[in-house]
């Protein structure tokens, strides 16, 4: 096994970042994440190994069909997704590539214009809707990290089952932080949203509006936890579905 900083220090042409469970590449108009091969396995700092979560190529997947349906039907800047392929034991996603920077990287003034556009795609999101819950064009749902966190059933995606009763479910991006706000520094406009991996039609409450603050995509201390409350429903609606290994 090897060290992220081994890996880091030996990064090939275009890859700009390795993390503990994917690398990131920016080759000529693509942007590319992969899974991590097995020999890419790392260790932390305690010595043990860590393993990526099995559900990355079904989160990818997800990522793909949201983009696509999403880029027909609504004004939501998106990446333009390009292909998702598995090749020796890693699966990869390529989108086009959107120049800017995060949402989070801007001054607090600059924040409140951004916020502005943020909620009018949020109101687009909502007219969108279906009777039932999951991902157009797939069977499989998979829920925000933090109904993941702990490791809880990290390796599952989720199924929706036949008989859930009809109800009213809007369209989700469940990871609408900051840095998943790609935005033009000079104008303030958003170039693009990205990372729709936990995207499809969920029940509205699952959308958190964690744009409003620098931080990640959960519960920071003195905010409302609802981590309990996804994962009740996700067992009471859905058939889980251990993922397995590439």
């Amino acid at each position: 096994m090897v060290t992220n900083k081994e890996l880091n220090d030996h990064r090939e042409d275009g890859c700009w970042a390795v993390l503990y469970d994917k690398k990131y590449y920016h080759v000529g108009n693509s942007c590319i994440k992969r899974t991590l091969r097995r020999h890419e396995w790392q260790t932390n700092l305690r010595g043990d190994v860590v393993i990526p979560p099995r559900s990355y190529p079904q989160r990818w997947k997800t990522d793909a069909a949201v983009l696509q349906y999403l880029s027909i039907r609504t004004d939501i800047p998106l990446p333009r997704f390009q292909c998702a392929f598995q090749d020796d034991g890693a699966f990869y996603h390529l989108t086009e590539y959107v120049p800017g920077v995060a949402m989070n990287e801007l001054n607090e003034s600059q924040k409140r214009v951004v916020e502005k556009e943020v909620l009018r795609h949020i109101r687009t999101l909502k007219t969108l809707r279906s009777n039932v819950p999951g991902v157009p064009g797939d069977a499989l749902m998979c829920p925000p990290l933090r109904v993941t966190s702990g490791k809880w059933k990290a390796d599952s995606c989720w199924k929706v089952r036949a008989d859930v009763a009809k109800g009213d479910y809007i369209f989700c991006h469940n990871d609408l932080g900051q840095h998943n706000i790609i935005v033009d520094p000079n104008t303030l406009k958003i170039n693009a949203i990205i990372d729709w991996e936990f995207g499809g039609f969920w029940p509205e409450w699952f959308e958190r509006a964690f744009w409003e603050r620098h931080g990640p995509s959960h519960a920071m201390e003195g905010e409302d936890d609802d981590t309990d409350r996804c994962r009740k429903w996700l067992l009471e609606y859905c058939d889980e579905v251990v993922m397995p290994f590439l």
